[in-house]
């Protein structure tokens, strides 16, 4: 997907994640330089894999090493979401 917003070009990919925990996917939108999307297309496409499932999988790997080097702060036991739907 390509948006244009106040004459600047950015590549929007929607990346689906599997959520381990829940089971359940979710789905987001990431913006990224022309630079860095015309790499992920490049990686993706050597391994033959689409764009945004590529992107989720470096999302995914990037959190684990974050966890593995203590970056990370603690799951709380409820999103955000998941609280302002039960409180609304």
């Amino acid at each position: 997907m390509i948006l244009i917003s106040k004459g600047i070009l950015r590549r929007t990919i929607v990346c689906e994640s599997d959520d381990r925990d829940d089971d359940v996917s979710k789905r987001f939108t990431v913006t990224l330089p022309d630079s860095v999307f015309e790499d992920l297309e490049v990686l993706a496409d050597t391994q033959g894999r689409p764009t945004a499932n590529l992107a989720a999988f470096l999302i995914e790997i990037g959190i684990k090493e974050s966890k593995e080097r203590g970056e990370f702060p603690e799951k709380p036991k409820t999103s955000k979401a998941k609280k302002a739907k039960e409180d609304g």
